[in-house]
């Protein structure tokens, strides 16, 4: 199902390299125009696109239910958004930043914290302070 799905999505992206490649005009074989490797580029997208879909076709796998620490994932991104404003985003974030990081696999608290404290940190200085975003203070004030 899964390579269906990725196929329609190829198939559905060749049609519109396709579609901007005529759009640009593909000129001559001797004098090529600025669309054709484009052109070129989109029908080899098209037939492996069509492979991949035959291939998802024919194959039928079981659906998996969610797992725990998917649903769990979600459950914190939620929370998250809602405890954004109150919190402050460097509280918030590292707090975030840790609970995902044990979700994905069983590691030290030492790990967590230095983890978490690292990625705050470099979210903070690309968006806070080279890009002036503006992050939430909370309750504490930072």
């Amino acid at each position: 199902m899964r390579e269906l799905r990725s196929g329609i999505f190829f198939l559905s992206l060749s049609g519109f390299v396709i579609w901007e490649s005529l759009r640009a005009g593909l000129g001559t074989p001797r004098e090529p125009g600025p669309g054709f490797l484009s052109f070129c580029a989109g029908i080899l997208l098209t037939v492996l696109s069509f492979a991949l879909i035959g291939r998802g076709w024919r194959v039928r796998e079981p659906r998996k239910p969610l797992s725990r620490r998917v649903v769990l994932g979600l459950v914190f991104i939620f929370a998250y958004a809602l405890v954004l404003d109150i919190l402050g985003f460097l509280v918030a974030t590292f707090i975030f930043v840790g609970i995902l990081f044990r979700l994905g696999e069983a590691r030290s608290w030492w790990f967590l914290l230095g983890a978490s404290l690292v990625v705050t940190c470099a979210i903070y200085l690309v968006f806070g302070v080279l890009l002036s975003v503006y992050f939430p203070r909370g309750i504490l004030g930072i």
